[in-house]
């Protein structure tokens, strides 16, 4: 027979009976006590706190630096503000991160310390799971991924309030992960990212947004596709080169055929045709005598002007730096042969060649008439693909009532001030 002794100790909450100590399980509060409302109060609170926190770290953390940087530049009026406050706290990504996560925790952690006063352990448990799930997670990170530069703007002063409180054990897990995994966290797009960007904006427009225009998507594309293309490839062959023979004689004749090309500058030749020995402006024309028929060799000896070499494999945006030096805008583009250096002829690029390249499409002036039949085919198909990707109404020629590409490109008076420059 076992004898069972117990003694009283801080009736009647302990029984202490053969040495072990019995605590009495101590009821839930009801609604008719005063400290009910205050843990519940403080449960309330606590869930806020986490779901803020979860959805300043969506919203905080999912804002690229480079693109805070590029609204804080040319953004709208409130983004710009709303950048330039977040822009100081994002560039401490790993102090921001632990600041936000530390609260996050600290918040649910507390969370069942006061629930229990309130509840029976089963439904601490399904309350606890629904409000963290639902208020603590889901609702803050729907509502911040959307707004989140507003409200991390709005909630800026807040957030810094709590890196400073945070900040003993905040600051050195932050180090150590800028030791482990770099500062750096901006993100960088290659040229063909960019260039499939670009195309994203052009086919979606956002709400109150306005999408990139055919124009603008073959600029911009052109200038992403500049470094990857050279002389060689946007060169006119110079077997296709209207050019001039240093023997010749500047007279009716040829004023007329120089007249006819269409051309500002003409090489002229010595000889072979792949043996320029000079440049001709067809300017400088206007002051000669046709019936006087100058030589031509006479013309280069007043005026000397040589036409540059430039090596195939030359990256058209060093062509156009060269261009925009004033010196010469045309140049001969010659072979590179086994050895690397020079060799012969191909043809010469303009600086209207440069240009066609970055804006991806044909230049054609009044006196294009008689261009090559692929020339006036892929402008017409720019200009109706152009005229497609705008709201305002195509000119019509007056004969047929048909669109006339020549009237839209050469009538100057169908243009005022308020014309957009694309």
């Amino acid at each position: 027979m076992v004898n069972i002794t117990c003694t009283p100790k801080d009736w009647p909450l302990t029984i202490i009976c053969n040495g072990m100590v019995y605590d009495e399980e101590e009821p839930p509060l009801t609604i008719y006590d005063a400290h009910f409302w205050i843990y519940l109060g403080v449960y309330v609170a606590l869930v806020m706190v986490a779901g803020l926190m979860a959805g300043l770290t969506m919203g905080l953390l999912s804002i690229d630096k480079n693109s805070l940087k590029v609204l804080k530049e040319s953004g709208k009026p409130s983004e710009r503000r709303h950048a330039a406050k977040i822009l100081p706290l994002v560039e401490n990504h790993h102090l921001l991160l632990v600041s936000l996560l530390l609260t996050n925790a600290g918040a649910v952690e507390a969370m069942p310390i006061f629930l229990d006063k309130i509840s029976n352990p089963v439904i601490a448990i399904v309350v606890s799971v629904t409000a963290v799930l639902i208020f603590g997670e889901v609702i803050p990170q729907a509502v911040c991924s959307r707004y989140g530069l507003a409200i991390g703007a709005f909630l800026s002063p807040v957030v810094r309030l709590l890196i400073f409180v945070t900040f003993i054990v905040s600051w050195p897990l932050s180090k150590l992960l800028d030791c482990l995994l770099g500062e750096d966290h901006g993100t960088f797009f290659r040229r063909a990212e960019l260039r499939a960007l670009v195309d994203i904006h052009a086919e979606e427009a956002r709400e109150n947004e306005e999408p990139l225009n055919v124009d603008e998507v073959l600029i911009i594309q052109g200038a992403l596709q500049m470094r990857e293309k050279t002389a060689g490839s946007a060169l006119t062959p110079f077997d296709k080169v209207f050019m001039l023979s240093i023997d010749g004689k500047m007279d009716q004749e040829t004023m007329d055929m120089v007249i006819a090309a269409g051309h500002s500058r003409v090489p002229v030749y010595d000889g072979e045709k792949t043996n320029i020995v000079g440049l001709l402006l067809v300017k400088m024309l206007i002051k000669l005598d046709p019936v006087a028929a100058t030589p031509i060799r006479d013309i280069l000896q007043e005026t000397p002007r040589f036409l540059p070499d430039v090596r195939e494999d030359t990256p058209l945006f060093d062509l156009l730096n060269e261009f925009q030096q004033g010196k010469c805008h045309m140049c001969a583009v010659r072979m590179v042969d086994s050895t690397g250096e020079a060799g012969d002829l191909l043809g010469v690029i303009t600086l209207e060649d440069v240009i066609e390249e970055l804006i991806q499409e044909e230049i054609m002036d009044e006196s294009d008439i008689s261009a090559d039949v692929n020339r006036r085919v892929n402008l017409a198909r720019a200009r109706a693909s152009r005229q497609l990707s705008r709201t305002s109404p195509r000119r019509t020629s007056e004969a047929g009532g048909r669109d006339s590409p020549e009237v839209e490109c050469c009538y100057p008076y169908g243009f005022d001030e308020t014309t957009p420059l694309l």
